[in-house]
């Protein structure tokens, strides 16, 4: 097949939707032919999706992703929205006055049903690289050595955006004489006053895209997922299944209930708590829970989800 895809993908796996559409397009490009546009560039999107059997287009769906698709829809054969959030309600409300989309695929269904007709849409699986995201052989002195981390206190990580709205600042609640928190901003959007706030509260935070992000996940006692809106994450959060993997527990809100997408080998993989008063307890008890192999029941590598998916398109073309 002649595949376009409408992203940004600049070779950091450092956002969710830009983790999900760069190990795809890497698999998609070792049999089929692939270009690529960005997301503002109609003239590259009308050029290459007019040569293309399929536009793939990986975007927050919103209001101004509809005027662009609504624009180049002419020009284009078959467009194909990947999304790994809830559809947006304008992008909803336009798109049933109008069509501009042939195929949804989704990490939840429940996120898309309501921007499209339910035949159109179907569920697709996030990949992991499971050679990567394993318990390391380092032991975890040496970890903390390597990471400038303290050996004689629980530590509990975060991965991602250090945004207003992903609670971050509930680690605060910890007692920082027997628990270090640390933050990895590895994401692409951060709010200033979030990390003013975690800064004066002792929190170390680090910045920038870590490679060796795996490192992190095997040093620290237990993986701490604050958020509770899909407003600020993706629906099966890539964070959370690389802590699980690593056999680091996760702790986590039960209001964000799309955590039950990530099927795992144990009860004891996540806990999860009504509120903030819980943290410190949770935290205690799940530490005990840390383990030298995968949490994940059956996961699928990037190959296995690409090869899924590339059937859907090709049964959308027939």
């Amino acid at each position: 097949m002649k595949l376009h895809i409408i992203s940004t993908i600049n070779g950091l796996q450092n956002e969710g939707m830009r983790n999900v559409a760069t190990h795809l397009s890497k698999e998609f490009e070792k049999n089929h032919i692939v270009t690529y546009s960005k997301l503002k560039d109609v003239f590259s999107i009308i050029k290459n999706g007019s040569k293309s059997d399929v536009t793939i287009v990986f975007a927050r769906l919103i209001k101004s992703v509809y005027f662009m698709l609504s624009l180049v829809r002419p020009f284009l054969k078959k467009i194909c929205v990947i999304t790994v959030q809830p559809v947006s309600d304008e992008f909803s409300s336009l798109n049933k006055k109008k069509k501009v989309v042939d195929y949804c695929l989704t990490l939840c269904k429940e996120d898309a049903v309501p921007a499209f007709e339910k035949d159109i849409v179907s569920t697709f699986d996030v990949g992991i690289n499971t050679e990567k995201f394993k318990a390391g052989k380092t032991s975890r002195e040496e970890l903390c050595e390597k990471l400038n981390l303290p050996k004689d206190k629980t530590i509990v990580l975060h991965v991602g955006h250090c945004s207003k709205g992903r609670f971050l600042e509930e680690m605060l609640a910890l007692d920082k004489s027997k628990y270090h928190c640390v933050v990895v901003a590895s994401g692409m959007f951060s709010d200033e006053n979030t990390i003013k706030t975690l800064q004066e509260g002792d929190i170390d935070v680090r910045f920038g895209f870590v490679k060796n992000i795996e490192n992190y996940y095997n040093c620290a006692d237990v993986y701490f997922f604050p958020t509770k809106s899909s407003e600020f994450v993706i629906s099966v959060p890539l964070s959370v299944m690389e802590a699980l993997s690593c056999g680091t527990p996760v702790v986590a809100y039960k209001s964000f209930e799309k955590l039950s997408l990530i099927k795992r080998n144990s009860e004891s993989a996540v806990t999860l708590i009504e509120d903030v008063s819980e943290l410190e307890n949770a935290v205690y008890n799940a530490k005990k829970e840390k383990r030298n192999i995968s949490y994940l029941l059956e996961p699928k590598t990037w190959a296995q989800v690409s090869n899924e998916v590339l059937e859907k398109l090709q049964n959308i073309l027939e």
